[in-house]
């Protein structure tokens, strides 16, 4: 009985971290297609972050929505619908036969997303054994570094070779069939009650206002840019369209890198070196790279790029992980997940609503956006030292505070 739960964690560990790939990289594929619509669909170039700030908005507030009934519902079925019909919607969105349906579809796509990530977490809560958590929810946030690396290279090579709608009917197939093996292999979360969650005292704390406000910045920025990439690498750089996938692989694994030496170095006890570092060379690298560009390399600077917005990221979630108590980490995981949704959102929005075309489709005030960038991640990166001094202090603060009240005697 012990063997059959085992492998049937695993199960749900290995179709979680599937899950997540999917679902990130439908998400993420959409940025460096966008050249693709322009051609085919005559999308503006400008309007590409439409769809992924309108779906990232979409998935945060219908996951702040239906969180009060969420809970309420059998995790395994809801699951299994939110999937199949989360995929189904992306695969409608191969029928598009112009921008505005391509792009109502996919953020009606990115709305069924919110809910369906909450509950398939709450599912790995239930299933996981706190003792275990920590690896095993590791490897299901994989899926976020794989999205980059397998889905967004492969998206980009299926629709040089068979036409924009390839990616979608891909993918969303394959998520549809995810759902058919969800039914099959995934194993019912065991039922328990469940309290309302308190989420005022969370909120009024200092240190998690600073935390999301930390959050909010770095998302907003980071979004500014990348949903415009492929667009600027190819109609400002001229960078050739084939080498796209190739590009983005190269980000990807850089980043699945970095983001193991960052990790070490904060266990290790360096984590204001890892912030230091990520955030004073991320804004560098964008300076120089978009905004006073050198002629450096395409690969080198978007690698670099890439790779340190995936250390600056990982640290800041691992260092803001101490702030809740321990029953309040899930609604402060949900928080963090809602703030940094409707930043990259609203970023993409704002990015896609400021930035102009030219009479041969280069995009014009890329350069003020990267000098914003640089600007929000700078005082990102110093509100996450004064987050992490604030925290030792608190831990100080508590340690003195139990050696008062230790009687007398103990050791």
């Amino acid at each position: 009985m012990q063997m059959d739960a085992d492998r049937q964690s695993k199960a749900a560990v290995h179709l979680a971290m599937l899950i997540n790939m999917l679902s990130i990289g439908s998400l993420m594929m959409v940025m460096p297609l966008g050249p693709d619509f322009v051609r085919a669909l005559g999308m503006q170039a400008s309007h590409v972050g439409y769809l992924a700030g309108g779906a990232t908005l979409a998935a945060a507030l219908s996951a702040a929505l239906s969180a009060a009934w969420l809970d309420r519902l059998e995790r395994k079925r809801a699951l299994i619908g939110l999937l199949a019909l989360r995929f189904a919607l992306l695969l409608a969105c191969a029928l598009a036969s112009g921008p505005q349906q391509l792009i109502v579809l996919f953020v009606l796509s990115g709305l069924v997303a919110g809910p369906m990530g909450a509950v398939l977490m709450a599912a790995m809560l239930d299933l996981i054994p706190p003792a275990e958590r920590g690896r095993k929810l590791a490897y299901v946030a994989m899926g976020y570094s794989l999205a980059a690396i397998v889905v967004t290279p492969l998206a980009l090579e299926l629709a040089a070779r068979g036409g924009w709608q390839t990616p979608f009917v891909l993918f969303g197939g394959a998520g549809v069939l995810l759902a058919l093996l969800c039914l099959r292999l995934f194993p019912t979360p065991p039922t328990h009650a469940r309290s309302a969650t308190r989420l005022w005292p969370l909120l009024r704390a200092p240190l998690c206002q600073g935390a999301l406000l930390i959050v909010a910045l770095q998302m907003f920025g980071h979004f500014l840019l990348v949903p415009h990439f492929s667009n600027y690498f190819q109609f400002n750089l001229d960078f050739p369209r084939q080498h796209i996938g190739l590009l983005y692989l190269c980000g990807g694994l850089a980043s699945l890198a970095a983001m193991h030496l960052g990790g070490v170095l904060i266990d290790r006890g360096g984590a204001v070196t890892v912030v230091l570092l990520s955030s004073g060379c991320l804004a560098a690298i964008t300076l120089l790279g978009f905004a006073l560009p050198l002629g450096l390399s395409l690969y080198l600077v978007f690698t670099l790029f890439m790779a340190l917005g995936a250390v600056r990221s990982s640290s800041t979630l691992t260092i803001a992980a101490a702030i809740p108590q321990p029953e309040q980490r899930a609604a402060f995981m949900a928080l963090q997940s809602t703030v940094s949704n409707i930043a990259a959102g609203l970023g993409s929005l704002f990015s896609a609503a400021y930035l102009t075309e030219d009479a041969v489709r280069r995009l014009v005030g890329f350069d003020d956006l990267a000098w914003l960038y640089a600007g929000a991640g700078t005082a990102a990166g110093i509100g996450v030292l004064v987050l992490l001094r604030a925290i030792h202090a608190r831990s100080d603060a508590s340690t003195t505070q139990e050696g008062r009240t230790q009687p007398a005697g103990e050791s």
